[in-house]
């Protein structure tokens, strides 16, 4: 079992989706994406985020594709969750992705103005659903 806050990422070339539970795990809260143009910026961001919400570990969503194998983009997230690994000392654990950018897109189009504002932005649903669906299976 895993104790204290878990941070969700949905990593994406043009931004980064995040998304936090609490610290038993039960809740997940969307938090604001961080745009992806600089790695040692993303990385000083990121480093802010764990340090202001005492993260504990990480999850990052893996794009597998339909048939479960690993693409290119499968290899940019591993090679992005390793440089997090070492940059940030935490433990990181991988959960499948599928679709979950796809569900999170047309959940938004069903969302009123109110409900897109608690959840930031498209990426961070996204982060959202993925951090969900791990705590869900744990």
């Amino acid at each position: 079992m895993r104790h204290g806050r878990i941070l969700g990422l949905d990593f994406g070339t043009k931004n980064i989706g995040l998304a936090t539970s609490d610290e038993m795990g039960c809740t997940v809260h969307p938090l604001p994406s961080i745009p992806n143009r600089n790695r040692r910026d993303l990385l000083m961001k990121l480093k802010a985020v764990v340090r202001e919400h005492a993260v504990a570990s990480i999850v990052i969503g893996l794009p597998l594709n339909m048939d479960g194998s690993s693409g290119k983009a499968v290899e940019r997230v591993r090679r992005f969750a390793g440089i997090l690994v070492r940059e940030l000392a935490l433990p990181l654990y991988e959960a499948d992705e599928r679709l979950s950018t796809v569900e999170a897109a047309g959940m938004w189009r069903e969302m009123k103005v109110r409900q897109q504002r608690k959840y930031r932005s498209v990426d961070s649903l996204a982060a959202a659903l993925i951090l969900e669906r791990f705590l869900t299976e744990a």
